[in-house]
């Protein structure tokens, strides 16, 4: 039996009233929430989905037949700037308010509704949370030993790149083309990371609702492909300690959420949902 992917995305913790979004198929899956619409693509590479997926996507981004082996009119992509290389992981988000957020506000991050320690040793666990804190983003605020786990950051300072009505990404960030901004943004994605890792500076900048945000993440430090799953974690230099999840996967540690709200730093049940993109493990 081989624990592959299935994943949904949708309004609310509810992955059962959520859609699945096709992977590699460059067809986006729109999500009406109470804070904005979401437009989603996801790519990963060699994705080898579960049953949901097998009819609408793709085992690579550009590959001519679905992962049933049927023919397809055309496989999309999901478009980086100026072609960047494809991650193990992209989430490719269009965000359109429904009223004006603070960037202080916007947060992004994980998320589970059962609580892991149980599953996972603690020691792991704390060791996991101090060096993404500390070396990904100081910002993150979170509480991996609760009920309900959870990691969150503002936005600004943990999407991989970042933009405001494009019509195609560029290698450039544009945020200071955001109406009424008073701040001077830079341009590249890690010294704009690093500005906004200044929390004064979230307050200042404001997702308007008569603009489109492009929130892209990128990451290699999951990896999904052919139905082997680990997390790397950074430390010190350029070294990783790789976590096999298969290991510690089980009947109900089989899933986490990408979450996108409006508030709620507290943890999960706090603030406005958005968007909850959820990725479960099933047994086929």
């Amino acid at each position: 039996m081989v624990k592959r992917l299935l994943i949904r995305a949708g309004t609310s913790y509810d992955s059962e009233e959520s859609q699945v979004v096709p992977v590699n198929s460059g067809k986006a899956v729109s999500v009406d929430s109470d804070i904005g619409l979401f437009k989603i693509l996801i790519s990963i590479k060699n994705f080898d989905g579960a049953k949901p997926h097998v009819a609408n996507s793709f085992y690579n981004i550009g590959e001519g037949r679905y992962l049933n082996g049927e023919p397809a009119e055309e496989s999309g992509a999901t478009e980086g700037p100026e072609k960047s290389p494809l991650p193990n992981l992209r989430l490719d988000v269009k965000f359109t308010p429904k009223t004006a957020i603070k960037g202080s506000e916007l947060l992004f991050g994980n998320d589970f509704t059962i609580p892991i320690k149980e599953y996972v040793p603690t020691t792991l666990l704390s060791t996991g949370l101090r060096f993404f804190t500390w070396f990904i983003n100081g910002t993150v605020k979170g509480d991996v030993y609760g009920e309900k786990p959870y990691l969150y950051s503002p936005a600004l300072n943990s999407f991989t790149y970042m933009g405001v009505d494009l019509d195609k990404k560029t290698a450039k960030e544009n945020l200071n083309s955001n109406t009424d901004n008073i701040l001077a943004i830079p341009d590249t994605p890690a010294e704009r990371k690093k500005f906004f890792t200044k929390l004064s500076h979230c307050e200042d900048f404001v997702y308007n609702d008569a603009a489109t945000y492009t929130l892209q993440f990128d990451t290699n430090f999951v990896k999904m492909a052919d139905s082997k799953y680990s997390v790397s974690i950074p430390t010190y230099g350029n070294s990783t300690f790789d976590i096999d999840v298969l290991r510690y996967a089980n009947e109900k540690l089989d899933n986490l959420n990408w979450t996108i709200k409006q508030g709620g730093q507290d943890g999960v049940g706090h603030g406005r949902l958005g968007l909850i993109v959820n990725f479960a493990l099933r047994d086929e």
